[in-house]
C-alpha cells in the first residue's frame, strides 16, 4: 500500500529492487550473481511493461505507476501460488492502472490465486470474480464479480445489512 515506504528501495536500480526478495537463485558459493539479476531484471522489465531505460535506473527517476509495477514484479521470481495485492494503483495515473489491472489479471489466467485489497469500487467491480465487503472488521456480504455494484459495494461498506 505504501510503496516508497515498504514496497521498494527509492535510490537502488530496478535490477537490485526486482533481486531483493528473489530465491537464492541469484548466488552461487555465496556469492550474488549481478548478470543473473541483471537478465533476470532485463525479462520482467519486458513482462510487467516497466517504461525505464534498463536495469540500472535508479527508482526515484521513473513515475509512481513504473515503481509500482516493479514492486511487484519483484515478487514473480517466486513459486506463490497466491499473491496479495493492497491497494495497488493508489498514486498512479490511469495508463498505469490499465497496465496494472492487465499484469494482474494475467497473472490469474496464469493460475495464481489473487487477493485484491481495494476501497475503489470500480476497480472491485472490473476486476474481482468474487468481492468480500469488510466491515468492522467483519465480512458483511459476500457478491460474486458479475453481479457487484459500485452502490451495492457502498451499502455493505458503510454499515449496511442484508435484508
Amino acid at each position: 500500500e505504501e510503496r516508497r515506504k515498504e514496497g521498494i528501495f527509492i535510490d537502488e536500480p530496478v535490477s537490485m529492487n526486482l533481486a531483493v526478495s528473489a530465491d537464492n537463485s541469484f548466488s552461487r558459493f555465496g556469492l550474488f550473481g549481478h548478470r543473473k539479476a541483471w537478465r533476470w531484471a532485463q525479462e520482467v522489465i519486458a513482462r510487467v511493461g516497466v517504461r525505464t531505460s534498463g536495469p540500472g535506473q535508479t527508482l526515484r527517476r521513473l513515475s509512481g505507476g513504473n515503481q509500482q509495477k516493479v514492486a511487484i514484479g519483484k515478487w514473480l521470481r517466486g513459486d506463490a501460488r497466491v499473491l496479495i495485492f493492497d491497494e495497488p494503483t493508489k498514486g498512479v495515473d490511469v495508463k498505469a492502472k490499465t497496465d496494472l489491472f492487465q499484469l494482474i489479471d494475467g497473472l490469474a489466467q496464469e493460475g495464481k490465486g489473487v487477493i485484491y485489497a481495494s476501497g475503489e469500487f470500480a476497480e472491485l467491480v472490473g476486476l474481482c470474480d468474487r468481492i468480500c465487503v469488510l466491515w468492522d472488521g467483519k465480512i458483511v456480504a459476500e457478491i460474486a464479480g458479475a453481479e457487484a455494484r459500485e452502490e451495492t459495494l457502498l451499502y455493505y461498506s458503510t454499515g449496511g445489512t442484508a435484508s
